[in-house]
């Protein structure tokens, strides 16, 4: 499997299968939802077997107010080792809006690894029980290009793959399974994610501690377009924060490594195993 391939693949695992997620249907809300954090920023590692392929990094952005609704907007962007430019050349950025409740109105996807920009869009309208999905190409310095439109039926608010990343941290203390159908493109298909409410001490390179994590597994239902196929774990920090620290995931020809190494949070650090 390519670098490149590797490298979607992580991000599929650590940003809760960056694909767009549908239908998840009302939960009840907390009180309190500090996972969405204003300037939070965090850097990943992306690691295949004993080589680094890439760099993942997540950024909330802004926020927002509209029809009497508040929420967030959020990017991720994904980058290859640039020493293995030789072998793929990476660069993909999402970003989108959220409610307070990490549910989507927005997300767009921009693939710049050519040098015509491939890109994707989503846009929720809530009113008409409708998802707009749109794909297409951007040579350089010129528009958008439409390539190909659907209009997707949901039944309540949703979720896209970004949006999914900070409704899995408010639920991952949890301790119950969620079958999530899961857009691949225009195709639905399943993720069964497992919160179990299970706290695991970890170690990771950027604190000289081991943290206090709990973690969770899952199954995807489907071959993704990032190499995704099978089982995947991660574990987040077991603070009220609940920070993503590592992800591992099946990929086609093995497994990929998503790892927290920088992080800008106000105080936050990674918490010390109790």
């Amino acid at each position: 499997m390519s670098c490149r391939s590797s490298l979607r693949a992580g991000a599929v695992l650590l940003f809760a299968l960056s694909m767009s997620v549908v239908g998840q249907g009302r939960q009840p809300a907390a009180t309190v939802r500090p996972a969405l954090m204003l300037g939070e920023e965090l850097e990943y590692r992306v690691s295949y077997s004993f080589f680094t392929i890439g760099t993942i990094k997540v950024h909330v952005t802004d926020r927002w107010e509209r029809a009497g609704r508040r929420g967030y907007r959020a990017e991720i962007q994904m980058d290859s080792n640039p020493s293995l430019s030789w072998l793929a050349d990476v660069h993909i950025r999402f970003h989108g809006t959220m409610d307070e409740e990490a549910f989507s109105y927005t997300w767009v996807s921009d693939d710049s690894s050519e040098s015509i920009v491939e890109f994707r869009t989503m846009d929720f309208d809530y009113a008409k029980g409708r998802m707009y999905y749109a794909r297409g190409r951007r040579p350089p310095g010129g528009k958008n290009v439409i390539t190909g439109r659907d209009t997707i039926a949901i039944r309540d608010r949703s979720q896209d793959g970004m949006s999914l990343l900070f409704f899995a941290r408010e639920h991952v203390q949890g301790a119950r399974p969620m079958r999530i159908p899961t857009f691949v493109d225009n195709r639905e298909a399943a993720t069964q994610i497992n919160f179990r409410g299970k706290r695991e001490v970890v170690e990771i390179d950027a604190v000289q501690y081991p943290v206090q994590t709990v973690t969770f597994d899952g199954s995807a239902n489907f071959v993704g377009v990032f190499g995704l196929t099978g089982g995947f774990e991660g574990w987040f920090s077991d603070d009220e924060s609940r920070v993503p620290i590592i992800g591992r995931m099946k990929v086609i020809l093995g497994s990929v490594k998503v790892e927290l190494t920088k992080w800008r949070r106000g105080s936050w650090a990674p918490p010390a195993a109790r």
